[in-house]
This record gives structure tokens, sequence and C-alpha cells, in this order.
């Protein structure tokens, strides 16, 4: 396929077009130039875009503000670049027939949702997101011009909520890795197996690590995290006290990804097992 990827030069795009490019015709957009980016441009224009998009098959559409950008960037700016951009995509991708889009968005737009006193929040796309700041809320209005989208024209759309996967000091990767973070070259994955995915007219995915806690943990996991790690991974603590880092006592979300991993045959390889073997 014909695919643009926009935000080609940031951790999650670059890491898209690599595993693309053995199998499909990609073009990197991008504001910042890098080396999987082929055009500098912007998303608001629409000349741009339209240029771009011409005879291209799919859009895999990572470019946005992020939340570290919040104190950097007015509340217009959210809503210039992460709505108003994803529209002009989306308003481009129809006049140009282009098949699917994949939008990059977060599980931080479940926001205040996550939040569960006594128990850890058991994720899935059902949770209903209550945004906290500007980017839950231009994230959130992204997902659902997608989904506008999806039912109103012939353009297949797929929303990937994605757990974090930035680069951070060692002791909070391991953690996160547990049960609300993922490794980029996972989050990358999925948005392959998703582009590269026919058969929806629109999807809905969250998209982490492969948690193996059940929901019948919930309540122990949020008042001795440490207790249900050891059962799950007995080797944990002798490997994070090696390093003087700290087991979580506290487990406040699981992000389930049992949807993704149906319909779109994802199966993360770099899990929290995985990363202790490496340790």
């Amino acid at each position: 396929m014909r695919i643009v990827v926009t935000g080609s030069s940031g951790r999650i795009g670059q890491e898209i077009v690599r595993q693309l490019q053995p199998t499909h015709q990609v073009t990197g957009l991008d504001i910042r130039p890098g080396p999987t980016t082929h055009v500098c441009g912007n998303l608001t224009d629409q000349a741009l875009v339209t240029r771009l998009l011409t005879g291209t098959e799919a859009v895999i559409h990572t470019a946005a503000l992020h939340a570290p950008h919040i104190d950097k960037y007015s509340k217009s700016d959210f809503v210039e670049v992460n709505v108003r951009g994803t529209l002009h995509l989306l308003e481009a991708a129809v006049t140009q027939g282009v098949q699917r889009l994949v939008l990059t968005s977060s599980t931080s737009v479940y926001g205040h949702a996550l939040e569960t006193p006594g128990a850890a929040t058991w994720v899935t796309e059902e949770l209903t997101p209550r945004p906290r700041d500007i980017y839950d809320i231009t994230k959130l209005a992204a997902e659902e011009l997608c989904r506008h989208f999806a039912a109103t024209t012939h353009l297949q759309t797929r929303v990937l909520r994605t757990s974090r996967f930035w680069e951070e000091p060692w002791p909070d990767r391991a953690v996160y890795r547990l049960y609300r973070g993922l490794d980029v070259r996972d989050a990358a994955r999925a948005h392959v197996l998703a582009v590269e995915n026919g058969q929806l007219a629109f999807g809905l995915y969250n998209i982490s690590a492969r948690p193996d806690f059940v929901a019948p943990e919930a309540a122990e996991l949020y008042t001795n995290a440490a207790a249900v790690v050891a059962r799950h991974y007995p080797q944990a603590a002798a490997v994070f006290a090696r390093r003087s880092w700290p087991l979580p006592s506290c487990i406040d979300r699981v992000y389930c990804i049992d949807k993704a991993q149906a319909e779109l045959h994802y199966q993360p390889e770099y899990n929290f097992a995985e990363l202790l073997a490496t340790l």
C-alpha cells in the first residue's frame, strides 16, 4: 500500500515508518526533519495534505500536541493541531479516495474515569472517558471525528489508545510495563496491524503491554500490589532488589488489551516477563 505517516519524526512515527518500509510505500510527514520524514510541512496546510494524499491508500496519523506540551501551548493551539489538523486530514482522505486512516490516541483520555478508590480500575474500551485537561479533550474529539467519518463516508478508521511508551527512567519504565506501559516497537506494530486490516469500518482499541493480572485481583492490587506481583512473577522482587528498584505498593489501573488481541491479532512481544528476563 501507499501509506502516509504523519508525525514521522516523533518517537512512534519513526518506528512505524521503519516497520512499514519493507512491505509498503511510505511517505513520512512532519513539521520537523528526521530520518524517516520525507516531507516537512503542517497538517493545517490543506493544499499540502491534499497533494500528499493523492494516490494514497492509507494514513497513519500520529502527529499531535501531547500532554507535556500543555504548559507551552495555548488551548487554541491544541484545538488547531489535534482537532482541526485531524479534520483536515479526514476531509482530504475522503476527497482523495483513501481507504483507511489510523489515529494514534492515548489511554490518557479516560482521565478521571481511572480513579476508583479502593481498587484498581479495569480499563476496557467500554469505560466512558472523563477528560482531565485540554490534551484529553482534543484527543477525544479527534477520536469522535474518526468515528463520525467512518459512519458517514467510505473511509475506514481505527483509533488506537496507546499507553505510555516514552523514554523514562528504567525503574519507572519497568513498573509501568506491568499495567500501564508498552514498548514503542509493540505500539508501532499495533499501528501496522490496524492499517493492514481491511475488515472493519471503525475500531477502537487499547494498546498496551500484556497484563497478567485478572479482575478479581483489583482490590488487592490497590492495597498490596507487591504481593500480587510476587504471585505472578516470583523472581521480580529479587531482580528489582539487585538494582535497588522498588516494586509498586499500589497499582491503580490495568489496561486491558483483549479487544485488540481478538480483532487486530495484536500480540505484544515486550511485556513485563520479557523485561524481567533481560534484566
